[in-house]
């Protein structure tokens, strides 16, 4: 816009020069000697004044120009400078969008392992709790053998069963998890045959419990804690010979349970 400008006045003083010239030599053919025609041409504006004046204008506007583009070519390199700056936060937000989605991933995984350690802690604390008393079901008292050879005795009278470790149709307890266990047992019987039992583990011998004939009542007990593995079992067996009180109030029983994992 400002060099239209300028062009145009540039024209418009051309065009005043000319004219001005063009009277001054009209002028001198028509009254050579007048006193009229000399005052008009001292009226006219000085041809070298014109040009100087136009000289002017056009370093002023070579100035301007000048002065435009380096405004432009300063809005240019800012305008590279921004867009040299999009495309690093394009960059970025594309690494950022990547590790977003890496993030996701990684906490969609962390999030089933919890899951998974949450439902293993779940079945584990399950597994942990495990306990029963039993002792032996009847309507009436009586005594269980003596007979010639061992038996195992079956509890069939559930205090308590937590896990469902202990069966009660066999009177065997097998272990849900590797830990500790600790069992206890007392026998009750009259003094007529020697009373007491024997704690197996897999079959074979660990504690034992006895008492002799005696001419009134007997009772023995015992105890022990054992480290058994997934699947080991427990038992007491009835040695040959012995008896023990199968009474309704419960005298003779067997107890167990876990202590902790391992």
């Amino acid at each position: 816009m400002k060099m239209e400008t300028a062009g145009a006045v540039l024209l418009l003083l051309w065009a005043a020069v000319v004219v001005v010239a063009a009277e001054s030599g009209g002028l001198q053919h028509e009254a050579p000697g007048a006193a009229a025609a000399s005052t008009q041409q001292t009226c006219q504006p000085d041809i070298h004044t014109v040009l100087r004046e136009m000289t002017a204008l056009v370093t002023e506007q070579r100035v301007e120009l000048k002065y435009t583009q380096t405004q432009m070519e300063t809005m240019e390199s800012r305008l590279r400078a921004s867009e040299k700056k999009a495309e690093i936060m394009e960059t970025r937000l594309r690494a950022s969008e990547n590790t977003v989605e890496e993030q996701r991933v990684e906490l969609s995984l962390t999030k089933a392992q919890v899951e998974k350690q949450i439902e293993e802690l779940k079945k584990e604390n399950g597994d942990s709790k495990v306990a029963f008393s039993a002792s032996f079901a009847v309507s009436e008292n009586k005594h269980i053998g003596p007979f010639d050879t061992a038996i195992t005795l079956i509890f069939n009278h559930v205090f308590i069963n937590i896990g469902s470790a202990y069966d009660p149709n066999t009177g065997i307890f097998t272990a849900p998890v590797r830990g500790v266990y600790q069992f206890h047992y007392h026998i009750f019987a009259g003094g007529a045959h020697g009373a007491g039992a024997n704690l197996q583990k897999n079959g074979q011998h660990v504690v034992a419990a006895y008492n002799h004939k005696a001419p009134h009542d007997i009772n023995t007990s015992q105890g022990v804690s054992l480290q058994l593995e997934k699947g080991d079992t427990v038992c007491l067996r009835l040695g040959g010979g012995a008896w023990v009180s199968a009474y309704t109030r419960h005298y003779t029983t067997f107890s167990g349970q876990l202590l902790f994992l391992m």
